[in-house]
């Protein structure tokens, strides 16, 4: 069955380094920003909070919409993914304390951890999206606000 699903993700950057879920599924190993599906009756704010939390144990400050894309597994993974495609917006969060909370901690399925790795070493990572590597080392002033159809 079809769907379309809406999702955001937090972008949590401390001293250079980004925090990403790290995952293993038919590719291999990938990593993701920390986020998910949105829950009816819950702000974007509200559910980038909530991911970043249940994925990482770390609670954030949700603050501005930094980007977005659109994903359409047809065209990136046409033999498995067809039926799905999901719109994320991507916003800035920072830490409200330093130290993560296991308690809160819900791993995703496929979730094998979460680490924090460098900006400059994303490109060449297995990070999804992939242009979201090279778009955070870009011009703030000059990098877009939509990324479009990429993965």
């Amino acid at each position: 069955m079809a769907r379309v699903r809406a999702a955001t993700r937090g972008l949590v950057l401390v001293e250079g380094r980004l925090l990403v879920t790290m995952l293993h599924g038919r590719t291999g190993e990938f990593w993701l920003t920390p986020g998910g599906g949105q829950h009816f009756g819950e702000t974007k704010e509200e559910n980038v909070a909530r991911e970043v939390l249940e994925e990482t144990g770390y609670r954030v400050r949700v603050g501005d919409l930094a980007c977005g894309r659109d994903y359409l597994g047809a065209r990136h993974f046409p033999d498995w993914d067809t039926g799905f495609q999901q719109t994320e917006l991507f916003f800035w969060c920072h830490l409200l304390d330093p130290d993560p909370d296991p308690a809160a901690v819900e791993h995703d399925t496929h979730q094998t951890g979460v680490q924090w790795v460098p900006v400059p070493e994303l490109i060449g990572s297995p990070l999804y999206p992939r242009r979201l590597a090279t778009w955070l080392q870009e011009d703030p002033e000059t990098r877009p606000t939509w990324l479009g159809d990429v993965n």
